[in-house]
């Protein structure tokens, strides 16, 4: 069984059936981001707005997100995390920060820190690949 498996059936909230992939996606991009039009939301996910639409207002009766019309052009509805919603994300990556962190228990601290190297160099060439593809 791959690493990927393993922390992704212990700590995501979408296979263990907390929030559906839509609405982790959209909140994890308002963790991000900060408060977003529903335009915003729908283009940075690749759906539509009515998509998004649905999915803040589930969100918003659970508690997770506020929106707001905007007073000087009400056609624009501004989304933002509640505290509920930024306890509720914060609290996925500290789980999955813990199961990550018992997992790599079993290394020693030369080879704690040899991970550590190794993992921030795929990720800079991660962020240099998404800065390519905005370009």
């Amino acid at each position: 069984m791959s690493l990927w498996r393993i922390l992704r059936g212990v700590t995501n909230p979408m296979k263990r059936g907390e929030i559906t992939p839509q609405q982790y996606w959209l909140l994890r991009q308002l963790w991000r981001e900060g408060p977003m039009s529903i335009g915003e939301i729908a283009r940075s996910l690749g759906i539509t707005q009515g998509s998004a639409t649905s999915a803040c207002q589930r969100l918003e009766r659970a508690g997770m997100v506020r929106r707001e019309r905007q007073a000087e052009d009400e056609r624009v509805v501004l989304v933002e995390l509640t505290e509920k919603g930024r306890e509720q994300y914060e609290g996925w990556k500290r789980r999955r920060r813990e199961v990550l962190s018992g997992l790599v228990s079993v290394l020693d601290e030369g080879e704690k820190r040899e991970l550590s190297r190794l993992i921030e160099r795929v990720l800079e060439a991660a962020e240099e690949r998404v800065e390519e593809d905005r370009r």
